[in-house]
């Protein structure tokens, strides 16, 4: 936990012994096996804290840390009716009550659903935050269809890997942009029908003018849009969505459209739906290194690691 924002090193504390809150009626408590580490934990307690929640931790009132959880149902409040007590589930917390690096962690019903039986714990918590963030990018906001052509920017980022798999699930065409060879033959076993390595090429110079439906940056071309990417989408149909800030998003050049920065939301029933294509196989975790609980600090420079090649999970002792 950490009542103050700033860097993990000084900021978070490892507390033992917490007493849990009563569960609201519609939550459910789950006893903690794996939890998954995500770029927005770090930026949350540095940069966005405030502009995500809204507050300030204080001592009385900490904040937690994470958002991706996987582990066993202990505990339902008195009017949730969808799981009961040692069903496996996952979950992605929401932004207003985040903090799954717990032993135990309490969220409400419907952003949870049962763990895929074919995965384990640590598989199941890398899923949720960055496959909900590409599921609801590609079919909410973008809604891309079978046979569109879609340039995902920063393939082998966990967004963009979830992105791929989406991509083709959905029978669209994948291509995406990786750096250097271990990232090439990852995005590509992934789905991608083509793969641009941007150390040897600009994905501008590698894609046709007006071939593209729609553009997804996964948080690694900030300039995206007011660069490259209106030449490559198509004419007036064209769509450009980034989970990057955008500043001053220029007017649109050629008709397509500019989405804009989108915010990922907590879904149980889209997990479900991401459960079942993991079922299927569609939806592969692809996980970097475990570690432990008390291993949280070096889990989190790992995160910022050039070379990490997917997600970075941590393992409770149970």
């Amino acid at each position: 936990q950490y009542d103050h924002y700033g860097a993990p090193n000084t900021a978070l504390h490892l507390l033992k012994d917490v007493p849990t809150a009563p569960l609201q009626p519609t939550q459910l408590r789950i006893k903690v096996h794996s939890a998954a580490l995500n770029p927005a934990d770090q930026k949350i307690m540095q940069d966005f804290g405030l502009a995500v929640t809204g507050c300030q931790p204080t001592t009385d009132r900490p904040f937690g840390m994470g958002f991706d959880v996987a582990g066993t149902v202990v505990e339902t409040g008195a009017d949730a009716n969808q799981f009961k007590v040692g069903d496996a589930v996952f979950a992605m917390a929401p932004h207003s009550s985040f903090g799954t690096f717990a032993e135990f962690v309490a969220i409400d019903e419907t952003f949870v659903a049962m763990k895929p039986s074919n995965m384990t714990f640590d598989e199941a918590a890398s899923i949720p935050y960055a496959a909900l963030t590409s599921y609801q990018a590609l079919r909410e906001h973008a809604n891309l269809k079978a046979g569109e052509y879609v340039l995902i920017l920063g393939g082998s980022t966990a967004t963009g890997m979830a992105a791929i798999q989406l991509a083709c699930a959905t029978g669209a065409h994948a291509i995406a942009t990786a750096r250097g060879c271990q990232d090439y033959l990852l995005v590509q076993s992934l789905g991608a029908e083509k793969v641009i390595d941007t150390k040897h090429q600009q994905w501008v110079d590698a894609v046709s003018e007006h071939s593209i439906d729609v553009v997804y940056d996964c948080g690694v071309e900030r300039k995206a849009w007011n660069r490259d990417a209106q030449v490559v989408l198509k004419k007036d149909v064209g769509r450009f969505v980034t989970i990057n800030p955008m500043a001053q998003p220029r007017a649109a050049k050629f008709g397509a459209k500019c989405i804009g920065e989108i915010m990922v939301h907590a879904s149980g029933a889209q997990l479900k739906e991401l459960s079942s294509l993991m079922e299927t196989g569609d939806l592969k975790p692809v996980i970097d290194s475990v570690y432990s609980f008390e291993e949280l600090l070096p889990a989190l420079e790992k995160l910022k690691s050039r070379s990490l090649c997917g997600k970075v999970v941590l393992r409770a002792a149970y």
